[in-house]
């Protein structure tokens, strides 16, 4: 009886709760380091703040680089976050060539994202996990 109670509670719960409020990301959710693999190209992807008082878009103090296995440090770029903060679009400086990723956190547990990279004119998966 108790079972059905707090599952009857739930599905309440949710039916009143709008789902965009699941979708939906704060940057802090995108904070951290993050396990990272691309295309077989396993490393750290690190998103932080950087507490500059830009007064720009949403995404302007924040910054982004990945560690590869070789433990070499790259540097790269965020270019946008989209308006329910759900979707990123960021750059990493490969020596010097600029690859992009597309970015998306996952809308019930914002310790995974996943989304496809560019490179040499073809499309990639990746993914990557909270640390």
């Amino acid at each position: 009886m108790k079972t059905i109670l707090v599952i009857t509670l739930t599905l309440a719960f949710l039916v009143v709760l709008p789902a965009k409020s699941f979708a939906d990301a704060t940057k802090e959710e995108w904070y951290g380091n993050w396990s990272m693999n691309h295309d077989g190209f396993a490393g750290t992807l690190t998103i932080s703040d950087t507490k500059a008082d830009c007064g720009g878009p949403l995404w302007c103090d924040m910054a982004v680089s990945y560690l590869d296995n070789k433990n070499v440090r790259h540097n790269g770029r965020i270019e946008r976050i989209d308006n329910n903060g759900q979707h990123m679009v960021f750059y990493i400086d490969f020596s010097g060539t600029m690859q992009k990723f597309d970015a998306y956190i996952f809308s019930w547990d914002k310790g995974k994202l996943a989304g496809t990279t560019y490179w040499g004119g073809r499309t990639f998966g990746f993914y990557a996990n909270k640390k």
